[in-house]
């Protein structure tokens, strides 16, 4: 890699190019003062996030860790921060892991303010000259233990809540009113998930389900246990994963009282407004991990959209523009459903039901309980996990079993496409700042300011779901499941 062509291919891209090319030739920085290539790489990477800057096209998901502008954060890669040790093999995992999450956003930034397609070559040789000046970075640090001891700190990612507006709001006297409507909502949870549900007289069900139209992988091989790499993280294959994929994929089964309740594609007019597009129903899907007990386990995320929650009336203060749901199952190494959990794309109404690796445990007294329904049912050959959400709300109110059939057979979509979606030429993230998406904000907010959640109820990018009022939870919190489960023991 020629860092003259890099900074060049900067310089062109930027609007501003003498001061681009000032920063990629001489831009001091204590980070890497011994080398002139790492100095410069930073550098490099200083200049792309200015041209990201000028455009306003963070990415809001993955934590941009401070002094280290060419690695991300999650929840999850900052939990291994205190285990490393002195180990250098698992170092140069945790950076790697650390700057793909740099990758990955950045070129959706880099598209999302360059207007290049994703698919550019152009675009691809930029990323590679910034990969190859990532491992140069990642070296720097492999070798300096003050910056280790920097980056074990400058990892932690901040939470998704504003302690000024919890002592504005009076929050040690309003949690206890929200701590009633939340043990309300529960109490509501668990009577329509012990009933059966029929639709209302002037609605009907619409059932869905996701496959790949190239060939079928419901059955594909699976080797278990999974690889894993140094840090113990599950590493199956493409292959693998996208049967895995397959073979747990739900049937979205909706009551259908109007538009509203039909799984769409997201896309972006004319006039760079979010839409909805019903025509087009399709199943967004991305892997995430956990970890619960000794073991860190593989997430399989399925998430859909809609184009609104309806309002019911002038005081309605839930309804609003978009709307939509995750359901994520939790693996573990030998591919058993340890857990799945459900959650809408606000953040709200969380549920966790216990699969076979998995039992209900005491929760903590005086936070926001956690709801935990029924165990999953135990599925025959070929039979599949169904959701039943009712009409308007999308309320999760069913969860059994059913054979893989479906009204409307969805396409699969990579769930990072949201990130950079295109229109008329150009691209942008469905997220907007503090990874909201924009125009989907709730009247609730007016009242539930008070427990510090930005927008409750407006739609969110996964990685900045806060999923309680009461306490701070976070939906890819690294232990989150042990905070209403334990693993199943042979007592059990």
């Amino acid at each position: 890699m020629s860092m003259p062509r890099l900074c060049s291919r900067l310089s062109l891209l930027l609007l501003t190019p003498l001061l681009v090319v000032g920063g990629c030739a001489s831009l001091p920085d204590r980070l890497a003062l011994e080398e002139v290539e790492a100095r410069n790489c930073l550098a490099a990477f200083r200049a792309s996030d200015a041209l990201i800057a000028e455009q306003a096209r963070f990415d809001q998901g993955a934590h941009r860790v401070p002094a280290f502008p060419w690695l991300r954060s999650s929840r999850f890669l900052a939990s291994f921060s205190n285990e490393l040790g002195d180990d250098r093999e698992k170092w140069g995992q945790w950076l790697t892991l650390l700057a793909e999450e740099d990758r990955q956003a950045r070129r959706h930034e880099m598209a999302n303010a360059t207007a290049l397609p994703h698919d550019s070559g152009q675009l691809d040789a930029l990323m590679g000259d910034l990969a190859a000046c990532g491992e140069t970075l990642n070296e720097v640090v492999m070798a300096r233990r003050d910056l280790q001891s920097e980056l074990r700190q400058a990892v932690q990612v901040p939470d998704d809540y504003r302690t000024a507006w919890r002592w504005l709001g009076v929050y040690p006297v309003t949690r206890w009113f929200v701590l009633i409507g939340v043990n309300r909502l529960h109490a509501d949870q668990e009577a329509a998930l012990s009933s059966e549900h029929e639709p209302a007289e002037a609605a009907e069900w619409s059932s869905y389900l996701a496959k790949d139209g190239r060939r079928s992988t419901a059955n594909a091989a699976v080797n278990a246990p999974f690889s894993t790499d140094i840090l113990r993280i599950p590493r199956p294959s493409a292959a693998e994963v996208e049967a895995l994929f397959a073979r747990h994929a739900p049937i979205w089964r909706i009551e259908e009282a109007s538009e509203s309740d039909r799984i769409g594609r997201v896309r972006l007019a004319s006039d760079r407004h979010a839409q909805v597009d019903t025509e087009e129903p399709v199943e967004y899907r991305f892997l995430s991990y956990t970890r619960f007990g000794d073991e860190i386990l593989l997430q399989l995320n399925y998430m859909v959209w809609l184009p609104e929650r309806p309002r019911e009336g002038v005081f309605d203060l839930l309804g609003g523009y978009m709307d939509g749901a995750i359901w994520r199952v939790n693996l573990d190494l030998e591919g058993r459903v340890v857990a799945a959990e459900s959650l809408h794309n606000c953040g709200c109404y969380y549920m966790v039901f216990p699969g076979e690796g998995a039992v209900a445990t005491r929760q903590a007294r005086g936070g926001e309980p956690i709801f935990v329904g029924p165990a999953l049912p135990n599925l025959r050959d070929g039979e599949r996990i169904r959701l039943s959400r009712e009409a308007g709300s999308h309320y999760l109110i069913g969860v059994d079993r059913a054979s893989p059939q479906a009204d409307v057979i969805m396409p699969i979509r990579e769930a990072g496409e949201l990130r950079s979606l295109s229109s008329e030429g150009r691209s942008e993230s469905l997220y907007a700042r503090h990874g909201l998406v924009p125009e989907t904000e709730r009247r609730e907010r007016w009242l539930l300011w008070t427990m510090g959640v930005p927008s409750p109820g407006a739609m969110r990018q996964p990685g900045r779901h806060a999923i309680a009022f009461a306490g701070r939870r976070h939906f890819d919190a690294p232990r989150l499941l042990e905070e209403s489960l334990r693993p199943r023991s042979r007592e059990d």
